[in-house]
């Protein structure tokens, strides 16, 4: 199975290292938009668009499967790109998030996301809807999609934004935190350090766990795996982030999250390899 990814730029590569954590037979080929990051404070019309340019350059290279690793992208623009492409399957972390929470006992939710993701609401709804029980809370932190995105790594210059965002849930009791964007879990010590009582989840650990289980419904992988990056921008900040984030990034314990349904529209009709291939520059909405 070849499986493509996009995301606004580098944050995505948590969602792949995940993917590839579970299923490291399969090819990946992964386009970061690092030209146009990050997609949190721009418009949904803009989303759109450019979420749609970095999809074409996927489809042109065969994929079977695409993961929309952007949560910014997902709120917006999923049914604009289910609706170019009718026969392509279509997950997002949206479709992780809600079974992510419904098993944990805790009754103070918080959702940590871009601007863009907070106001279009569709992850709180998911969240609202899967646990109907708890109190919700959305948080948007957009400043550090583009601290992350520069590889800013001192945690003295995250701690004053970190501090804004987090301390009135640690102040509320929040007792799960779902990192609502791919790029948070790059900087999970620094979140969790500020919520230590707090457990922090990662839907990109359940979707990929749970396409692995469901795998036999895909074409069977004919190679041994391959990830192949792109980007708009420079490939070679893709290919320093990647080589950290397979690394470091953690497997939550294995359970059962639920059924997680796979987006399609109805019609009548790890990976040892790394290679670099080239995108098309400069697209703009």
């Amino acid at each position: 199975m070849r499986i493509g990814m996009y995301d606004s730029g580098v944050g995505g590569l948590t969602v792949l290292a995940a993917f590839v954590r579970h299923m490291p037979e399969h090819d990946y080929v992964y386009f970061g938009d690092t030209l146009h990051a990050p997609y949190g404070d721009r418009t949904a019309e803009e989303v759109r668009a450019l979420s749609l340019a970095a999809v074409k350059q996927l489809v042109a290279r065969d994929i079977d499967l695409l993961v929309v690793a952007c949560n910014t992208s997902a709120s917006v623009a999923v049914d604009t790109l289910v609706d170019h492409y009718p026969d392509l399957p279509v997950l997002t972390l949206l479709d992780a998030v809600g079974p992510a929470v419904q098993h944990f006992p805790g009754r103070k939710i918080a959702l940590l996301a871009t601007r863009r993701t907070v106001e279009a609401g569709v992850f709180e709804a998911r969240l609202r809807s899967a646990r109907p029980d708890a109190a919700v809370r959305s948080v948007a932190a957009p400043a550090l999609v583009p601290l992350i995105e520069r590889g800013v790594k001192d945690p003295a210059v995250y701690g004053p934004f970190l501090d804004s965002y987090l301390k009135p849930l640690a102040t509320w009791g929040a007792e799960v935190l779902v990192l609502g964007c791919t790029h948070y879990p790059l900087i999970a010590n620094q979140i969790q350090s500020r919520v230590p009582h707090t457990l922090l989840i990662d839907p990109a650990n359940h979707l990929a766990r749970h396409v692995a289980e469901k795998q036999d419904a895909f074409p069977a992988s004919s190679s041994s795996g391959s990830v192949t990056l792109l980007a708009s921008g420079d490939a070679t900040v893709l290919d320093a982030f990647w080589k950290s984030v397979s690394s470091q990034i953690q497997t939550e314990a294995s359970e059962e999250y639920g059924h997680i349904g796979l987006r399609r529209k109805p019609t009548t009709s790890g990976a040892k390899a790394v290679t670099h291939g080239s995108a098309t520059p400069g697209m703009h909405p």
